[in-house]
């Protein structure tokens, strides 16, 4: 017997929420034309039974029901605000949201995902064609200005922030513990003999490279008094922007044998990825003469040459407990707002 094709199924080929999914199956507005059609066509190509395309004017005036139909019943959901370049990061924010998808659906929500530009800077409102009365609170992953996170505060439905913290807000927020992740890091250079280390990032970019550099720089003031000549710099960079490379490769232009660093640590493994066949361009052995640690664990990392040493961060996991606070805060309002911090681990490769 073939497998029965569910809403979700089509979500999840497609990339969207079951909700929008639901949406344009049904006929009703919110989804755009575009993704109406994706829709259609995906349904039908997997075998499910699609009722003749009606468009969203159809159905402004309800039908005539049978005394004997039942409408289905909404289920409640959670809104999952995310900006829309972090969309195309697989390696990480694909699967806090699969983390998200997994736990909405085990603790019986929907959600909806709401792609927020890049350039948006002001107050978020709840869309227009979702059921805000079924809207049981909001997930905002990443960074967002704090004026957003205070508008979505003030709807008085709980907030639950992924990877980014707000001193200005009293609210619930679930962390990778970046600084202890980056003195780990420095930590294992240092155990392998490193002296001279340099961190390579871009604070302006995302927290989390700040404190994996702060961890960094940590560890090496708890080691300064018991080993004689250590050095710790810092190269800045435009992380994600055209010009990235050409600033790395002005960096390592600067190297003579009396800079040469023995230890890299890169703020994510992307960075690191990038500069090692840079640095072997200038005959720098990895890691012959300098090892290279980066952070996050992407797939890439296992098979760069040669495979990249990383600090393996919680991608999954964060969407979980996101969803997990986000209920516990539904049954306990009044309580002291929660950081809660994930640990990570160390995966040991041969660049260092």
């Amino acid at each position: 017997m073939s497998k029965k094709i569910s809403m979700q199924t089509i979500a999840d080929r497609l990339g969207l929420s079951k909700y929008t999914v639901s949406q344009a199956l049904s006929g009703k507005t919110g989804v755009s034309d575009e993704n109406r059609l994706r829709i259609e066509e995906a349904a039908r190509t997997l075998g499910y039974k699609v009722k003749a395309s009606r468009s969203p004017d159809q159905t402004a005036l309800p039908a005539a029901k049978d005394k004997h139909s039942h409408e289905p019943e909404i289920s409640p959901y959670i809104l999952v605000w995310i900006q829309t370049m972090y969309q195309q990061d697989n390696s990480f924010w694909s699967k806090v949201l699969a983390g998200i998808a997994t736990a909405s659906k085990e603790l019986g929500y929907e959600h909806l995902i709401v792609p927020v530009p890049f350039s948006h800077n002001h107050q978020l409102q709840i869309p227009t064609y979702v059921n805000k009365a079924h809207c049981v609170g909001h997930i905002l992953a990443g960074k967002f200005p704090s004026l957003s996170i205070i508008s979505l505060n003030q709807t008085g439905l709980p907030v639950v922030l992924i990877d980014h913290y707000e001193p200005l807000v009293d609210i619930d927020c679930v962390l990778n513990n970046n600084m202890d992740s980056g003195k780990m890091a420095c930590q294992r250079l240092l155990a392998a003999g490193c002296k001279r280390i340099i961190f390579v990032g871009d604070d302006s970019f995302a927290v989390s490279f700040k404190e994996r550099w702060l961890g960094c720089r940590l560890a090496m003031e708890d080691m300064a008094g018991s080993l004689d000549e250590i050095s710790f710099k810092k190269w800045n960079v435009p992380y994600s922007q055209p010009h990235m490379i050409a600033s790395l490769e002005r960096k390592v232009a600067t190297l003579s044998p009396d800079t040469v660093p023995d230890g890299i640590i890169c703020a994510n493994d992307h960075l690191a990825l990038d500069l090692i066949p840079l640095l072997k361009r200038r005959g720098f052995g990895i890691p012959e003469q300098i090892r290279i640690l980066g952070f996050d664990n992407i797939d890439a990392a296992a098979y760069a040459h040669p495979p990249l040493s990383t600090i393996e961060l919680a991608k999954e996991s964060l969407g979980i407990r996101a969803v997990e606070t986000l209920l516990y805060r539904m049954q306990h309002p009044g309580r002291q707002a929660e950081k809660i911090l994930l640990t990570s681990r160390f995966i040991g490769r041969d660049s260092g």
